[in-house]
This record gives structure tokens, C-alpha cells and sequence, in this order.
């Protein structure tokens, strides 16, 4: 169990947490998706601007990189901070709803984006720590792809860091909690596609088909019971197929049945042995009906795995702030997918924290929904104390 012990709190000013209240309400009324972040990039750079920061761009296509120096050399930490939103109409029925139909901020991004800017101008005022800090605006959270982006736009050989936090917005935790784990903390992602090949025919001969449809059917259920049947149980596994595609007309029997959903998992040997299981099942149905098969994967998101000494420093911070009665570090692993792994760079150490903040509200990914203004203070001023602990 951690030792919550004081460490020195800095709480932001209250009336840049007011600020901060209007410019995530600001952002709530521009939601962009995916990459194509334009007005949102174009609104933090008015801000960075204003207050003389250093940033970069050109990193996922409208990623932003910040650096705020401290006022003597040290090391580097990273925060990251995601900005997109949903395709999905905003019923939150607010004077600041969104202006753009079927988008909105329904995953709480703008207030993550709030957060971060009232923790970099309270930095910018206030930089007695050793080191610097880097803030990573990435685009494309939601599809698990932004990240990878901007990595792969070289990031890391222009900004390098040796540890990573960023944190979430939750509703379904109370209200004034702060809540993490160590080790893997949200699960790895993969989309799977398979594309089952039969015969087509009349519907009135349908021994003389090999209906796709039924194979499918087949496959899908013997996959659902793989998982109990061949993985371990304290392992965390899990296939899901969320979409079947087959046939136009009611009286033909289809050649092809594409079907395709999502495996998640913690640790990469559970995915080989999903993986493995998945096309000896395929295989064995497709060869007793006469049927072939195409099974493909795709990466969505590695698993965050946190540090201990990293979440030690979180939970520290936390309790100064939030009470060490509201901390929790051993919340329990979720298997949702999360993108801020691929901010760490293939075989290294990095320390590593992506903790929760519980909130009032509406659950996440709800047309209802819209963040809890009364949490930026501390939130922001959670993320300065990080800073001023592990850059002392």
C-alpha cells in the first residue's frame, strides 16, 4: 500500500480556474474529430501566443508540442492531453452546446484541454522547479491512432522526456477521487476482420450453397466460448464481434460474410493465444462446411502500464490536494482501450502515470454529457504539483 506522505501544494489561482471555465466552455462549441483539429489547434495557439510559450507543430497533423522550462536545468516530463471529439449530437442542452450538428465534446477532451491550459499558464507564472515540461496536444485519442501519429512524426527525437502522466475525466467514480493502479492499467486493443467465402445460390436450394451467414454464425459463437475455454481465468481476455455484413436480397444466398469487432487484452502472450485459437476455429468450421476464410488484425492501442514510482508520486500529490481518503491506487484494470502507451517509445524504462478523476455528471460517450467545470482547479493544480515534486 502507498505511504501518503506532504509534499509542497501549490493550488492555482481561483480565478484562472474561472478562466479556464470559459475557455473549455469556448472548445466545447468548436468539437472537431480525428485529425482534422484545425479550430481547436488554431484556439490553443491564440492562447500559447498571448502568454509568449514555445510550442511546436506538425506532429499527427495538428498535434501541438509545449515546452515550459523551469529556471534551472534538470530533466524532462511529459503530459499528454487529447482534444478530440465525437460523432455524436450534443444534447447537453448548455448555452455553450455545440455548433457543430452530429459532434460533439461528449468524451469531456475539452475539459481535459482546459485542465491542461490553466496548469500551463499557472507554470508559466509560476516556474520555480529544475527541468522542463513538455505538453502533448494529441489529436486522434478516440480512434486510439493519434498518438502513433505524432510519434511517428518524430516527436520523441525533438522532444525527448523520461516520464509520461496524463489523466481522464470519470463520472462513474465519486465525485473528488483520484483513482489509478499499478501496473497495466487500461487494455491493449485489436480490430479483427474475417471474410468467410461459401457458395451462393437460390434460397430454395440451399443444400446445393455453402451459406456464409451460417458459417459466421459458426465461428462467432465457438469464439466467445474460446476465451473460457482456453485462457487462463486471472487473465484479462476479451473478443468481442460487433458487425456482420452479408447478402442483398432476401431470396439469395450470399458468397461472402465479412464480420468484425475488437479482442482486448493486458499482456501480449494472451493475444498470441487468442489469435492462434481464433484461426484454428475458423479453419476447423470453414473445412466441415466447404468454406475458406480471411482473418486480418490490426493494432488499435498497446496497454498503459503504469510505473510505481511514478503513480507513488501522483498519489502523493493527490492526497495534499484531494484528501488521502479519496485516493485509490488500486482501482481495478479497465479493459477500454487507451492510446498514451504509444508516447513511450518501444523498449524503454519510462516512468509512467495515467490516473482518473472521479466527476459530477452524465456518464462519458452520452449525448448528455458535459464536463464538470468545478473539478478544473484541482485537476490543474494536481498536474502543477507533479511538476514541482518531480522536478524539486
Amino acid at each position: 500500500m502507498t505511504v501518503l506522505s506532504a509534499t509542497r501544494v501549490q493550488l492555482i489561482d481561483a480565478a484562472l480556474a474561472e478562466q479556464a471555465s470559459k475557455w473549455r466552455q469556448d472548445l466545447h462549441q468548436i468539437p472537431e474529430l480525428q485529425f482534422d483539429l484545425h479550430k481547436t489547434q488554431k484556439y490553443l495557439i491564440s492562447l500559447l501566443d498571448k502568454w509568449q510559450l514555445t510550442y511546436d507543430l506538425g506532429y499527427g497533423s495538428t498535434g501541438i508540442v509545449v515546452t515550459i522550462d523551469g529556471q534551472n536545468a534538470g530533466k524532462t516530463i511529459a503530459f499528454r492531453c487529447d482534444m478530440d471529439a465525437l460523432g455524436m449530437p450534443d444534447e447537453s442542452g448548455k448555452p455553450w452546446a455545440s455548433l457543430h450538428e452530429g459532434v460533439s465534446h461528449s468524451c469531456g477532451h475539452d475539459g481535459h484541454m482546459a485542465v491542461t491550459l490553466a496548469m500551463i499558464k499557472h507554470l508559466k507564472d509560476n516556474n520555480n522547479f529544475n527541468g522542463t515540461v513538455k505538453v502533448l496536444f494529441q489529436p486522434n485519442e478516440e480512434t486510439g491512432q493519434g498518438a502513433k501519429a505524432m510519434m511517428d512524426d518524430g516527436l520523441f527525437a525533438m522532444h525527448p522526456y523520461s516520464e509520461l502522466y496524463g489523466f481522464h475525466n470519470m463520472p462513474r467514480l465519486d465525485d473528488g477521487t483520484v483513482q489509478m493502479r499499478y501496473g497495466a492499467t487500461t487494455g491493449a486493443g485489436e480490430c479483427f476482420s474475417i471474410t468467410i467465402t461459401g457458395v451462393s445460390g437460390h434460397s430454395s436450394v440451399p443444400h446445393k450453397c455453402v451459406n456464409p451467414i451460417s458459417v459466421t454464425g459458426e465461428v462467432v459463437n465457438r469464439w466467445h466460448s474460446l476465451v473460457e475455454e482456453h485462457i487462463d481465468p486471472n487473465e484479462m481476455a476479451v473478443i468481442a464481434t460487433c458487425k456482420l455484413n452479408s447478402g442483398s436480397t432476401f431470396n439469395g444466398i450470399p458468397e461472402i460474410a465479412v464480420a468484425g469487432g475488437t479482442m482486448r487484452y493486458f499482456e501480449a502472450h494472451v493475444a498470441d493465444q487468442m489469435r492462434e485459437h481464433m484461426h484454428r476455429i475458423a479453419k476447423e468450421v470453414c473445412d466441415q462446411y466447404g468454406a475458406n476464410y480471411d482473418l486480418n488484425y490490426e493494432v488499435l492501442c498497446p496497454a498503459t502500464v503504469n510505473t510505481t514510482e511514478h503513480v507513488d508520486a501522483v498519489a502523493r500529490c493527490a492526497a495534499e490536494i484531494y484528501g488521502e481518503e479519496n485516493i485509490n491506487t488500486n482501482v481495478p484494470a479497465s479493459p477500454g482501450g487507451e492510446d498514451m502507451q504509444f508516447f513511450v517509445p518501444q523498449g524503454s524504462d519510462m516512468g509512467v502515470c495515467w490516473y482518473m478523476v472521479g466527476t459530477k455528471g452524465t456518464n462519458l460517450h452520452t449525448s448528455e454529457f458535459d464536463f464538470d467545470d468545478t473539478s478544473i482547479r484541482n485537476s490543474a493544480s494536481l498536474m502543477a504539483n507533479i511538476v514541482y515534486a518531480r522536478l524539486a
